[in-house]
């Protein structure tokens, strides 16, 4: 779980260097999207059409053989970007964090703190799994985002080489496997 708040923290702080131009209504009280420096927007708020929290079945997290974490994902970060999710670990294995977050692909792609390492389609959707640029070890943490409307799925994997069951497997690989599990429980928007 430590693995998975350094990625958020990262993400939170330096990762997602993007400065907030406003955030204001629209003249009926409603909010209008954050735009960053880039004039890339983002939401005001993380989809929630789908709960991360409540929305996945028993039998996929029993499948990954995931247990919930013992506290939520939830991080309202700076710049206004917000996730909404829970964090969950697999004994000897894995953790991940799985959230909405109010970051499209287009802005995660756009910041120069990431690099794009593969580009996906799962469940007819766009994804991606990126990499921060100055990651020691590629292959033991993964941020795979599957877009939504107004925002993204994350799924931000820690898998230390020292985990007996998966530490020898590529982390995004391990995430692409769990994004086909969980992207087709997201509801068409």
């Amino acid at each position: 779980m430590t693995a998975v708040r350094s990625i958020r923290a990262m993400v939170c702080g330096a990762g997602i260097a993007l400065l907030v131009a406003g955030c204001g209504t629209d003249g009926e009280g409603t909010a209008t999207p954050v735009t960053t420096t880039t004039g890339l927007p983002i939401a005001a708020e993380a989809p929630s059409s789908f709960d991360p929290c409540t929305d996945i079945p028993q039998e996929i997290l029993a499948s990954e053989d995931l247990r919930r974490g013992v506290t939520d994902a939830n991080v309202d970060g700076a710049q206004g970007i917000k996730w909404r999710g829970c964090s969950y670990v697999a004994p000897d294995s894995y953790a991940v964090g799985i959230t909405t977050t109010n970051l499209t692909l287009d802005v995660v792609r756009d910041n120069e703190e990431f690099s794009v390492r593969n580009e996906y389609t799962v469940d007819g959707r766009p994804s991606m799994a990126v990499d921060a640029v100055d990651a020691s070890d590629v292959r033991e943490s993964c941020t795979f985002y599957v877009e939504m409307a107004e925002g993204s799925l994350e799924l931000s994997m820690s898998n230390p080489s020292s985990r007996a069951k998966t530490g020898h497997l590529d982390t995004c690989g391990l995430a692409f496997g769990l994004a086909e599990k969980v992207a087709p429980l997201i509801p068409d928007e």
